[in-house]
């Protein structure tokens, strides 16, 4: 039997630092949880990304949204990215 993981990576640049953050997630469902979870605090707590509306954001920030397992956003003009992403694993024994 193959037994799966997933994992919620997210990479984020903030002021040029960069930092790595990986939650495994026992099921898909569990994922996507912390995959929305994650997005809504960098949309709505984030001191740098937080606090537009989506016209807003869309018009000053790259922002690209496949709305299942992909988020990155990024400010051009400054150095500041997020990058969210679910990959499936195989357990290794």
């Amino acid at each position: 039997m193959i037994e799966k993981i997933w994992l919620v990576t997210q990479e984020s640049n903030v002021d040029g630092e960069i930092l790595f953050n990986v939650v495994p997630c026992k099921d898909f469902e569990t994922a996507k949880r912390e995959f929305e979870r994650e997005i809504g605090m960098i949309l709505g707590e984030s001191h740098h990304f937080g606090g537009y509306t989506h016209a807003e954001r869309e018009e000053m920030f790259e922002v690209e949204d496949d709305g299942d397992d992909h988020f990155y956003i990024n400010d051009p003009d400054d150095d500041y990215y997020e990058d969210i992403h679910i990959e499936e694993k195989h357990i290794l024994y």
